[in-house]
């Protein structure tokens, strides 16, 4: 027998008696006779009930660490291009508006803008950018088909 085991039943057999000698004490004070079987039966019963239902009960504490991170990517890929590829993969198959990809699309133009010093808001530089993609920079988020995306980093890899 385990050591944790018997540790176990020495305890409940320890309450068990406890309690038989509280009752019996209490059966006393109050000038009554006890019937010791009963009671003891009825107290080693619902002992042997309530540890059965603790060891059933007996399970490990659960593990709330969070793993570390695992690399997503293989060595050697571009973690941006990767993500940029999860952004618009997630965007496509959305059930809602996704304003990330507009988001990053804005900040993609403005990024290549500033790096030419020009602004977005330069009616040349509107006509270079195209009503597509004007229309994603200024406009609410949306949902965006796999064609006007194409057309949009079109649009700002073809500025220079």
């Amino acid at each position: 027998m385990s050591r944790r085991r018997r540790h176990r039943l020495v305890t409940r057999g320890l309450f068990a008696l406890g309690v038989v000698l509280l009752l019996v004490v209490f059966a006393r004070v109050e000038q009554a006779s006890p019937l010791v079987l009963p009671m003891v039966l009825l107290v080693g019963t619902v002992v042997a009930v309530g540890g059965m239902l603790l060891d059933t009960a007996d399970f490990e504490v659960p593990q709330w660490e969070v793993p570390a991170e695992v690399a997503s990517t293989s060595a050697g890929q571009d973690s941006g291009l990767v993500g940029n590829v999860r952004l618009i993969e997630n965007h496509l198959s959305a059930r809602h508006v996704d304003p990330l990809l507009p988001g990053r699309l804005a900040r993609l133009a403005d990024d290549r803008l500033a790096r030419l010093g020009l602004r977005r808001d330069d009616p040349a530089v509107r006509d270079r950018l195209g009503p597509t993609l004007n229309a994603v920079l200024a406009g609410p988020a949306r949902s965006l088909r796999q064609v006007e995306i194409e057309e949009c980093i079109r649009r700002i890899e073809e500025l220079t």
